[in-house]
């Protein structure tokens, strides 16, 4: 794969995640009563103190934030979406909600115990350089040896003999990501366009090995990578959840 800055990657700006219709989609997420097998482990094994401060990076109307919320964690939600937080002040007016991007917290640096980016948010901020800026952030609102946590798509996941968790969606994702024309000429890019439920959006790909360095490069040390295994096969799901401690 070449080198990111070899891209034309351009920064999502809510596009798709803005209208009604995406309003809809997160309000049928939130009937979950659980947090998602990852991210579940994550909190159980690394958010320790139910007291703490959390911030929900990409909340949506609120699926993660409420669920901890219920846990008795301290929850700030923020999204770049207006109708999102919108529906998650309606649903959950006893959550703290903001309109705001990653790339620019309105918090004091040193604010919160723990930070979580769930469902590959961290892939729709672009290019590379604005994705930087974004886990910098992470970084400034993260007090001393506090936890962040994210997921990212998994580059390797497309491409191993026999995918491990869900082979339908590995072929999709062959399909969609490599085989579509619309990515005919970002075969050796990091950057590709995805189709997701509420449209096609650019997105970052990334891999365990390649998110390490950057996570090490900006000031992080990795803790874990979490699957829905808890073996050397979670390397290979789609959606590794990262662990990193400021």
């Amino acid at each position: 794969m070449s080198s990111d800055s070899d891209t034309n990657g351009s920064t999502n700006e809510g596009g798709v995640f803005t209208d009604g219709e995406a309003v809809e989609l997160y309000r049928e997420r939130i009937d979950d009563p659980e947090l998602f097998a990852q991210e579940r482990k994550a909190v159980d094994r690394y958010f320790t103190d139910t007291d703490a401060s959390v911030l929900d990076v990409g909340c949506g109307v609120g699926r993660i934030s409420h669920l901890l919320h219920e846990r008795g964690f301290h929850v700030t939600g923020i999204d770049v979406s207006k109708p999102l937080v919108e529906e998650g002040r309606s649903l959950f007016p006893e959550i703290d909600f903001h309109i705001a991007d990653i790339r620019d917290l309105p918090f004091a640096s040193e604010s919160f115990d723990h930070v979580v980016f769930s469902w590959f948010g961290l892939d729709y901020v672009l290019p590379k350089a604005e994705r930087i800026e974004a886990l910098g952030e992470i970084w400034r609102v993260l007090k001393p040896s506090g936890i962040g946590v994210f997921s990212s798509h998994n580059h390797w996941h497309s491409f191993v003999p026999i995918p491990v968790d869900n082979p339908p969606k590995a072929l999709r994702d062959v399909v969609d990501l490599y085989l579509r024309e619309k990515n005919h000429e970002r075969i050796g890019s990091r950057y590709k366009i995805e189709s997701v439920p509420l449209g096609e959006v650019e997105i970052y790909l990334s891999d365990p090995i390649h998110q390490w360095l950057q996570l090490r490069k900006c000031g992080f040390t990795l803790l874990d990578v979490v699957g829905e295994r808890d073996g050397l096969l979670r390397f290979l799901e789609r959606q590794p959840h990262y662990i990193v401690k400021k």
